[in-house]
């Protein structure tokens, strides 16, 4: 495999972005089911009937299909570059995470974050 191509790495962003989205919408799911997905005490049995049940709400269902979609980009982008060059990439979506948590979820970010996530935008910008 050559050079990755602009097309290629619009596809390596855009499953990043599918992944970091999907994160966001399953945390709203697991919100709208009230927190805790496993109650405490709860068999074997009644947790991964308590998931399986998790699973076909609306919110953890689309967070579900969001991650399909990404897993099929992800074959694409296999297909089209080198793994080695790819798999690093995933990394931004601990950055898109921390600012799509803080901004749509109000979630609080610590002060010392934002020096992880720029050392990691440098990483991935050194291997890219």
């Amino acid at each position: 495999m050559g050079k990755p191509t602009l097309v290629s790495i619009a596809l390596i962003l855009f499953n990043v972005m599918l992944a970091a989205v999907g994160q966001i919408v399953l945390k709203v799911g697991t919100q709208q089911l009230g927190g805790a997905l496993v109650k405490p005490g709860a068999t074997i049995i009644g947790t991964v009937l308590g998931a399986v049940r998790a699973m076909f709400t609306p919110y953890i269902f689309a967070g579900l299909m969001i991650y399909a979609f990404s897993a099929v980009t992800w074959i694409i982008i296999l297909s089209r570059v080198n793994l080695s060059f790819a798999y690093p990439m995933i990394s931004l979506s601990y950055v898109i995470v921390v600012i799509l948590s803080a901004v749509l979820l109000r979630e609080r970010v610590p002060l010392i974050t934002i020096p992880g996530l720029i050392l990691i935008c440098i990483g991935v910008s050194l291997i890219g």
